[in-house]
């Protein structure tokens, strides 16, 4: 009786991160369609922009408690926009440094990022102990349109 209830836990949650999911792409998928006339091309700006509020957010804790900014899913979003740039490969443990959040937490984050499609995990073939993480397109869709709203508020 206790494995039915736990069966069923799992399938109705299952659904529900289903119907977020795709609530989520649909979204996405609106907000690439409303890119601005002549803004198609505006990536470095973007990625510049980006790296603005990474540093801004970082800057924060010069001034105020750490604790008040505590986002560490948001933060490796940033951080894997702006490296994704760059071409700079980015492991689990530098991503997790750039979340400024203990490394199980990250870890969490992580794995919710790589639910929502938001992000993709490639084992390293030469040593597969790494994992590289980068942002899915639906993530580098979903990124660009979010900064680009952002800049233009």
């Amino acid at each position: 009786m206790k494995n039915e209830s736990v069966v069923e836990l799992i399938k109705d949650l299952t659904a529900k991160l289903s119907a977020v999911a795709e609530e989520f792409n649909g979204r996405v998928a609106h907000a690439a369609e409303e890119v601005p006339v002549g803004e198609e091309n505006d990536e470095a700006a973007l990625v510049d922009y980006a790296e603005t509020v990474l540093e801004q957010r970082r800057m924060r804790r010069q001034f105020l408690p750490g604790e008040l900014f505590h986002e560490p899913a948001w933060d490796m979003l940033l951080a894997l926009f702006v490296s994704r740039d760059a071409r700079l490969p980015m492991n689990i443990k530098a991503l997790v440094s750039m979340s400024d959040a203990p490394v199980t937490t990250s870890q969490r984050w992580i794995e919710h990022l790589h639910k929502l499609k938001l992000i993709d995990r490639v084992i390293d073939p030469t040593d597969r102990r790494r994992v590289e993480i980068s942002l899915s397109h639906t993530g580098d869709q979903a990124m660009k349109a979010y900064l680009r709203a952002l800049k233009h508020q």
